[in-house]
């Protein structure tokens, strides 16, 4: 009876980590705590790795393999599914990391016009990071009362990973417009494909980590 109920608990606290979770993606809020080792475990899907803060992972395969990675805040990265392993925050602070879990397969990637594509468009702004085929990772950040160029987001959708506190309105193709919900740092979003340009109303930059996913 204590065994299930702090099984209950356990997976209570697991669900308290997800903030997106739909038919293409599913998005975890993590803090690795340091020198708490994780159980035996693998992950089935390929996954984008946005690191919050600084910090130092081991990471041991059942195989016998370690790998020993380092990171930097605002750091991304691409991981793709993998064998059993154990990680462990060894650092002396927590690390903090959205998961952005790929439900979907590698797909086409969608058609693009390049005449709204932010990237493209507005490489001050849009800085690619990577690109495969089920995902485009960019970041892009505005200047105070800055306004972006009307651009469009193909795809499925897009996971929005803020780097910074702010709030935006967000003006459509079609004239309307609307403001966001302010946003702290370390706040997730999903939207569907869109065409828009965002005006930043904060009182500094804003800066975002864009998941655009195929």
């Amino acid at each position: 009876m204590i065994q299930a109920l702090f099984g209950f608990l356990l997976a209570l606290a697991a669900d308290d980590r997800v903030k997106i979770d739909n038919d293409a993606v599913r998005v975890l809020n993590v803090i690795d705590q340091p020198h708490n080792p994780s159980a035996l475990h693998r992950h089935e899907v390929n996954r984008v790795m946005i690191y919050l803060t600084a910090g130092d992972l081991t990471v041991r395969y059942r195989d016998g393999q370690v790998d020993e990675q380092h990171w930097k805040e605002g750091q991304v990265a691409w991981s793709p599914a993998g064998g059993l392993h154990i990680s462990e925050n060894v650092g002396a602070h927590p690390l903090h990391i959205i998961e952005v879990e790929l439900k979907k397969p590698a797909s086409k990637s969608p058609p693009r016009d390049p005449k709204l594509d932010p990237v493209a468009i507005d490489p001050q702004h849009n800085i690619l990071l990577f690109e495969n085929a089920q995902v485009r990772v960019f970041r892009s950040w505005r200047e105070k009362a800055g306004t972006e160029m009307m651009h469009e987001h193909a795809g499925t959708g897009r996971v929005g990973v803020f780097l910074t506190d702010n709030n935006a309105v967000v003006k459509l193709a079609d004239g309307s417009s609307s403001a966001l919900p302010k946003v702290a740092a370390g706040d997730v979003s999903w939207s569907g494909p869109v065409t828009h340009a965002t005006t930043n109303l904060g009182p500094g930059k804003l800066e975002m980590i864009v998941v655009e996913v195929f």
